[in-house]
Order: structure tokens, then sequence, then C-alpha cells
């Protein structure tokens, strides 16, 4: 299959305000050939070697993009008072437009810099890439090249389109790469690979529906799910080779890949329309390839969107049991989300054991992001159905035991994600339309460390 000439548009942003913008038609494109991160700030590369101290607990970038984060570092003087509980410095829209057009499915790169987020409208679904500096803003939507004797040709050529979708964008561990999904305009789902400073490519093509693209966080992979021989299945692609290998093998249909941090292991969801159960796979010891997936979880419940730990002891999911209510005829769903330790000594989880590592009860659903965890793996974090407070924010203390609350003055919130340094993310409800919100926190990693390796969870009492 011939790779289709690609037209990104794409606009950096600089303090000054100008704006300038180029379009890329068939960019040559080396995968072993990494580009460096784009116009390198000191602030940037610092942000790896910065430690909080006393009165001083966020990068400059931070503080310049969150006023609030002053007020925050004079109150709370002490860091060992500072860190304490769960503290909100400061709301913010993460743009000023009002658009009539929905913001959803963030993704905050390994740095904490980059926020890649999805805006939505009646044509195209294209993704949008920022950093909290206010020095880069770029778009990216896959449109076909205008081609001699193709049909597109004087559609593209007017600056025009067939509807282009472009979703699910991941980042790589060094923050400078990203996957995404896109049909190209032509309706052909792939994974798309770019890199901050430009130059996109597919991977692994094929003419059938590729996409939750997951980025090994140790390494130059994608895990995604392709129907490239009937059913969804998980498939691993060696980024600079190409080289495709598929992981489950199960009839089921398997879905929401998601890495463990050493890049050893995927986790995901498999089953049918009713019963998914919590999926793992390993690499080999020894040798090339995967081993045999082996369930997590084996119940009459329905466990969907799991999402590891950042330390990788956890794995957080979904879970809801089908139940028919009085009536008989109408099924009622509670969802819950439960929390799984990876050294569990008796997988395959029944019902009656997953009772045990209950977090949190009667929740939103969010399949684009799934539960989300704090830096330090310590909490996860959670939307609370309850239309009275418009669907509150929450985080579960796996070592306290005890439930935070985010007040964040938003409404019906969702795609809850939390950067390295803190950073909330999420959209909520403004007038009929989701807008992307950021919310600075003492959660990040430079004030809280990592969770004890000895302590033990603490889970719901039933």
């Amino acid at each position: 299959m011939s790779i289709r000439s690609l037209r990104i548009s794409m606009g950096l942003l600089f303090i000054i305000g100008s704006v300038a913008s180029c379009t890329t038609s068939g960019r040559k494109w080396s995968p072993s050939n990494w580009f460096g991160r784009y116009f390198k700030k000191d602030s940037r590369d610092n942000l790896v070697d910065f430690k909080a101290s006393d009165a001083s607990y966020f990068p400059l970038f931070i503080k310049r993009f969150f006023p609030g984060s002053s007020y925050f570092e004079s109150h709370f003087p002490l860091i060992s008072n500072a860190r304490q509980g769960v503290q909100m410095v400061e709301v913010r829209k993460l743009t000023g437009t009002d658009d009539a057009m929905n913001e959803a499915n963030l993704s905050w790169s390994a740095d904490g810099v980059y926020l890649g987020f999805e805006v939505i409208g009646t044509e195209n679904r294209r993704i949008l890439l920022k950093d909290l500096m206010g020095d880069f803003a770029r778009e990216l939507m896959v449109l076909p090249a205008a081609m001699s004797g193709n049909f597109l040709e004087g559609i593209s050529g007017n600056g025009n389109s067939m509807t282009s979708f472009n979703a699910g964008l991941r980042w790589s561990r060094d923050s400078n790469r990203f996957a995404f999904v896109s049909n190209g305009g032509v309706g052909e789902f792939n994974i798309y690979v770019g890199s901050v400073a430009g130059g996109e490519k597919t991977v692994a093509s094929s003419r059938a529906k590729n996409g939750y693209a997951s980025w090994n966080p140790a390494g130059s992979e994608i895990a995604f799910v392709s129907s490239r021989k009937g059913t969804a299945k998980i498939y691993v692609v060696e980024v600079d080779d190409q080289n495709v290998l598929q992981v489950s093998d199960s009839t089921e249909t398997d879905l929401f890949p998601e890495w463990y941090p050493d890049g050893k292991k995927i986790v995901f969801s498999s089953g049918d329309a009713h019963n998914h159960d919590v999926v793992m796979v390993r690499r080999n010891a020894v040798g090339s390839g995967w081993s045999k997936p082996f369930n997590i979880t084996k119940s009459d419940a329905d466990e969907l969107r799991p999402t590891v730990s950042p330390d990788g002891r956890f794995i957080a999911f979904y879970s809801a049991a089908r139940q028919l209510t009085e009536d008989s005829f109408v099924e009622g769903l509670q969802w819950n989300v439960h929390v799984v330790p990876t050294d569990a000594r008796s997988f395959p989880l029944s019902d009656e054991i997953l009772t045990k590592y209950l977090v949190a009860r009667d929740v939103v659903v969010d399949l684009n992001t799934g539960p989300a965890w704090t830096p330090d793996g310590r909490k996860v974090i959670y939307v609370k159905r309850d239309p009275a407070l418009f669907n509150p924010i929450y985080a579960y203390d796996l070592f306290e035991g005890k439930t935070y609350y985010f007040k964040t003055n938003t409404k019906m919130n969702r795609d809850i994600m939390m950067s390295k340094l803190g950073v909330l993310s999420f959209r909520a409800q403004v007038g009929a339309w989701d807008k992307v919100f950021v919310a600075l926190t003492n959660q990040g990693v430079q004030l809280q460390g990592r969770a004890p390796q000895q302590a033990r969870p603490v889970f719901l009492q039933n």
C-alpha cells in the first residue's frame, strides 16, 4: 500500500504574538533519526532536575501560567505543609475561545509541558497541541493530498476536505513524539506517528480499522488495536523498523491497551458487548515475542478501561454488574472503580474477590482516559456520578483510605488526567459545549515524591 502524502496545517505562536505557518506534503521522514526538541528553552531543559523546596514548589513556566501559585507558596511556606492533603491552587480554562465546538480527550506529555486535546467540529475532528509555556501551538488534521486525476484534487485544492477524523493522541516517554489515529480524510483509520518539530507518517498501515494507540513508556513501541484479522486484537509495532506483532489471541474483542512503566507488560479489556475482563500479556523473559495472555479478572461483571499506576504497582478499572431493576425489563448499571495490586496471588479475580478491591462507588465511566492517577501512584482520580453536584471530581488515597474532593467549580466533568507536575486537566460543560480546563494542585511528583513501596493499600469496606 502506498503512503499517502499528508497536509498538516500548523501554527507556532510566539510570546510576541506573531504567527508562522506552513504546509507539508510528502515530507521525507526517517524514524531512526528523531527530531530534537522544538525551540529548546532553559526552563524546559530544567524540568527533569527541578526540585521543590520551602516556598518554591513549581517551575517558572507553571508560575507564569498560574499566577495563583505565588499566593499558594506564600501561604504554605513549608514544604511539609504544602504537600498535605489535596490543595487546589488555581483553575483556568485552557483556551480563550467560546466557539460552538466541543473540546475533549486530553493527553499530557511525560514531562508535563505539552497538552494534546481534540476539537470536535461539524465537519472535522482535529487535534490541538499546546504547551503551558505559551510559545507553542499546533494543529494536527490529516488531509488527502491533491493528486492529478484524483477526484479529491478539486476538493483539497479549494481548501476544503472530506471529513477528517483525528483522535486519541498519546505521547512518547521523551515528550518529543506522539501517536494518534486518523482516517486521513478518506475513511481508512490508521496510526500516525509524529514529532513536535513536524514530520508525520503512518505505521502498521492496513485497510482494516486501527486505533487506541498507546506508546511504550520505556521504548519506541506502540501498542494498538486492529481488526486486520477480523476481530479486534492487540498488536505492537516497533516504530523504527515497523515490525508488527500480534500479542492477543482470544476469540473475544480486545480493547484499551495500556503499558506498564517498565514496558514489559500490557493490560487490556477483552470480551463481548456485555461482559469484559481485564487481561494481561507479558513480554517473554528470554528471546523475543510475548507470552500467552492471562486473565486478571474473570467475573460476571463488566470490567473496562484498565489504567496502570505510575509506579506499576496497581491496576485501576471500571466495573459494573448488570442487574435487572424491579420491573424485570430495564437493566440497571452502577459503575464502580476497583484497584488491583499487580502482585495479587489469586489471579484471575472472581466477583467475590473483586469486592475487596473497591475504591469508589457510582462513578462516571470515561472510556477516553479511564480512572486517572496522581503522579506519585498514591491516589486514583475519578468523576462521581452526582447530577445534583454536576458530577464532581474526587480522588481516593490508597494508603490513607480517604477520599478527597477537587473543588473546581465546574460542571459535568469528564476526561480526567494529571500531569507529572500536578496539573489536573479535564473537560467541563460551559453553556452548551465542553471546554478544556486545567487546575494546578499540590499533587505533582516534585512535591509528593513517590508512594512508599512498603505501604499496604486500604480499600473501601463493603
